[in-house]
């Protein structure tokens, strides 16, 4: 796809092609520059100025990206420091056997054998340079854990189904911050970014913040020696800009969709972002030269409305989870100088409904009346299940008493304010009551007989009378009383239970060297691309952690290819 096609949707050029570098007058210079400040912008930039290279790091906006406005998880194991600390015993081999299920072939065993291999040294790198990464253990499965907890099960290693295959070990590694900030699981990721922004910069990383990259600048071979972006011309334009911005972003946070009312401020906020991007038309083009090569890493395109209902349709219902500067933009540069594309249908949909446990030993069931999954498994396994499979429609069939089990399930410090939040306001406010199957069906619009031979089956696991085909432990299964029924909307487009989606498809890259590639699979000069802007380890199924993780690793893949081949 060209910036001529129709589903472009996208402010990006097409490339600028100069007969001499001569052509234009730069107005900067670097051994490296990258678009993009995330996660994996700060590790290239970091590696590159270890590695001897000058780096000029651009960013949009502030910097950060979806990493520092996530949970601040890095998915990690084969023994790394943290992982000792705490006596859990896992290793490389172990930690690819597991990753081999979730990743389905995304990326060469080779290559993910490397980003195991190469994770707990990550973690040590990462250490070097500020980042607290702790061993204190929450052992058992959960969305995310209480605040004091640094080290947990983010992914499905504790399901039955996948303990067959690799022995369970704690991998998501939280960025220390205090208890009372990580009350939370957003905006969090400054445990990781900050450290590495701030080593960074220490050893002399230059940067450009507010300024949004447009085009690609190729030579007549097609090497990429560069890049035309938009600044603002001064610092009270600049000021104004950012003033609307934080006024919408407040409005957005402090009124989510999920309350009452919240419309009147989303369209305030919407006035806000759309004056701030009227006072970005005054930006001026500047010409920057890229001496060794220039690094993707602007992340995925989930706030790119248009891009997701052509690519992934099935998704457009979901809650964009990242940051506006997901706009697919990387993805689209890449593109717009023969770079290939894979995998862009493919989304991860964050179904979690654990904490409280007690959902989760409930039913799950499609619009047939069926179940589709062991309950217990992670988040977003079950909503790219439900997605894909089921239309994204899915009910979470409880009982009475296992609603009362909630409530104390999410008492006081058992789980975090946002997760009690949700479990409450789905409570009070979200179920639907029946006192026989019957009459539940009639009130949820699911098929009858299907629910209800789909209960009398699933009590008879709860009796161990049966074994679940989907091998959920008896432990897990609560057995339901049929006379006093509750049912919660936990499709995809339910409106008291939003369920998070971000994309996972990107670019094709080298897997040795993260270099962009054509369609003929030839890697293009000059061009490399890591985390979300590129395929690998996190592009078929999300785990909690492994896209952060991927984003470390790729951008540290690229900054060393660079140094490697010049």
């Amino acid at each position: 796809m060209t910036p001529e096609h129709s589903h472009w949707h996208s402010s990006i050029e097409a490339p600028l092609k100069l007969t001499s570098s001569q052509d234009i007058s730069w107005s900067n210079e670097a051994d490296m520059v990258v678009i993009g400040f995330g996660g994996a912008g700060v590790a290239a930039a970091l590696q590159s100025i270890e590695n001897g290279l000058s780096v000029l790091a651009i960013d949009r906006f502030e910097g950060g990206g979806a990493t520092k406005a996530s949970g601040g998880v890095i998915y990690a194991g084969g023994g790394t420091a943290a992982q000792k600390e705490a006596s859990i015993d896992d290793d490389p081999e172990n930690m690819f056997h597991y990753l081999k299920l979730e990743t389905q072939g995304i990326i060469s065993d080779e290559a993910l054998q490397d980003f195991c291999q190469k994770s707990a040294p990550t973690t040590d790198w990462l250490r070097a340079h500020g980042v607290d990464l702790r061993g204190t253990l929450w052992p058992e499965k959960t969305s995310y854990p209480a605040p004091q907890y640094f080290l947990y099960h983010s992914d499905n290693s504790l399901v039955p189904s996948y303990k067959k295959h690799a022995k369970p070990a704690a991998r998501g590694h939280r960025g220390y911050v205090p208890i009372k900030q990580g009350a939370k699981a957003t905006n969090l990721g400054g445990s990781i970014f900050d450290p590495l922004k701030t080593s960074a910069l220490s050893k002399g990383l230059n940067t450009l913040l507010f300024t949004e990259v447009r085009q690609l600048i190729i030579d007549e071979t097609g090497r990429v020696i560069g890049v035309k972006a938009l600044q603002f011309p001064n610092a009270e334009t600049l000021a104004n800009y950012k003033n609307l911005r934080q006024k919408a972003h407040k409005l957005l946070a402090m009124f989510p969709p999920i309350i009452p009312g919240s419309k009147f401020f989303f369209k305030k906020a919407m006035k806000h972002l759309k004056k701030a991007e009227d006072i970005a038309l005054q930006r001026k083009e500047i010409f920057i030269r890229a001496n060794k090569g220039v690094v993707l890493s602007a992340g995925g395109f989930v706030f790119n409305s248009k891009m997701v209902a052509h690519y992934a349709p099935k998704y457009k219902a979901g809650y964009p989870l990242g940051t506006d500067g997901d706009n697919g933009a990387g993805i689209r540069l890449g593109q717009s100088v023969g770079g290939a594309v894979d995998n862009m249908a493919r989304m991860t949909a964050w179904r979690f409904i654990n904490p409280p446990l007690s959902f989760a030993r409930g039913m799950i069931v499609n619009a047939q009346g069926k179940r589709f999954s062991d309950e217990m498994v992670y988040g977003a396994t079950l909503g790219v299940n439900m997605t894909e499979h089921h239309e994204g429609r899915a009910w979470l069939i409880l009982d009475k008493q296992l609603i009362k089990t909630a409530l104390d399930d999410v008492k006081g410090d058992k789980a975090l304010a946002f997760q009690r939040a949700l479990a409450k306001l789905n409570i009070y406010f979200g179920t639907k009551k029946a006192k026989s199957v019957q009459a539940l069906a009639a009130l949820i619009g699911v098929h009858p007989q299907g629910l209800h031979a789909e209960l009398t089956a699933y009590n008879r696991m709860a009796r161990g009378e049966i074994l679940d085909p989907f091998e959920k432990a008896q432990d897990d299964i609560a057995e339901l009383d049929e006379s006093a029924l509750v049912a919660i909307d936990i499709g995809l487009s339910a409106k008291l239970f939003p369920c998070p989606t971000l994309t996972l498809g990107g670019l094709k890259v080298n897997e040795a060297t993260g270099a962009v590639q054509n369609n003929m699979g030839q890697d293009i000069q000059g061009l490399y691309a890591a985390g979300r802007n590129a395929i690998g380890v996190a592009s078929w199924n999300y785990i909690s952690g492994l896209s952060i993780a991927d984003c470390i690793y790729s951008g540290r893949r690229a900054a060393n290819a660079i140094t490697q081949t010049h």
